[in-house]
């Protein structure tokens, strides 16, 4: 059955001009190319995250109805897997096309879907910062950001902030808690994108208080206090003083705030004072 859905896959993904496809699979594909595409095998966890699903929506729901092809392409492709795929490309500098094809292959179902990554809420929330940071910068954040909300530090949860951009600004409405650890350091030391700095800024995210990155992705403080109101926001329930706070900073600047928090391990990015997207750890975990 999976090589008969492989090779309809091919079909599709040529006739759609697309050079890769995406397995979602209980099974590895040995390779990283067949026919001439791209393979990219989904991570496997994930396809235990979908199983789950569908066995706790045939407790709740008539089995009937949802193993329907309508009800687990808006259910679990068009609300999950189109959002996780995206993700999964941004952080990992895949090409984000018109269309992701997805070949579904679980013991529970089987099928091929066409995604469009460019209408999900992470693409459209990725190309509104983009017009004020640098992609690279934010996929950097990103990716420390995801680890430290499923690892957390030495077995400890942790919540942390990253502000991006309009530095000189955010520098003036904020203050510096300890001594600063970035300061003396040479730039290229202390550049966000490069990787050999993760591990460091991972360790300082145990640190009260928030990271300030330039436009340029220089780690030009940790440890800052921000000196902002949030009294006119309008943000949904539960956030706590840290949100509150990365919100009013990219109310009062052109920054772009990034949180991770320490209660339940999510995500949240906030532009103009506005959340703009929220992502839930557990689809990384």
């Amino acid at each position: 059955m999976f090589k008969f859905l492989l090779e309809k896959t091919v079909e599709i993904a040529r006739k759609l001009n697309e050079d890769k496809i995406f397995i979602v699979s209980d099974t590895f594909f040995e390779g990283s190319e067949y026919k001439g595409l791209k393979i990219y095998n989904v991570p496997r966890k994930y396809s235990t995250y979908i199983e789950s699903v569908l066995f706790s929506l045939e407790k709740e729901y008539d089995l009937e109805k949802v193993l329907s092809s309508e009800f687990i392409e808006k259910i679990v492709l068009t609300h999950h897997t189109s959002e996780y795929l995206v993700s999964l490309a941004y952080l990992s500098s895949i090409e984000i096309t018109d269309n992701f094809i997805v070949l579904l292959n679980l013991n529970s179902v089987q099928g091929i879907f066409v995604v469009n990554p460019k209408n999900s809420v992470f693409y459209r929330a990725m190309k509104e910062c983009s017009e004020r940071i640098s992609p690279e910068i934010l996929r950097a954040v990103l990716n420390i950001a995801i680890t430290l909300a499923v690892k957390g530090r030495e077995g400890k949860k942790i919540g942390t902030a990253f502000i991006i951009g309009d530095s000189k600004e955010v520098m003036r409405r904020s203050r510096q808690l300890i001594i600063n650890p970035f300061e003396g350091h040479p730039e290229e030391r202390r550049n966000i994108k490069n990787p050999d700095i993760w591990e460091t800024v991972r360790e300082f995210s145990q640190l009260d208080g928030v990271f300030i990155i330039d436009e340029d992705g220089t780690l030009l403080s940790a440890g800052r206090y921000l000196n902002v109101s949030a009294s006119d926001l309008k943000l949904r329930p539960g956030l706590g003083a840290r949100h509150m706070a990365c919100a009013a900073i990219s109310q009062e600047t052109e920054a772009i705030s990034v949180v991770v928090s320490e209660s339940g391990g999510d995500i949240t990015v906030f532009k103009d004072g506005k959340e703009i997207l929220k992502l839930s750890s557990i689809l990384f975990a």
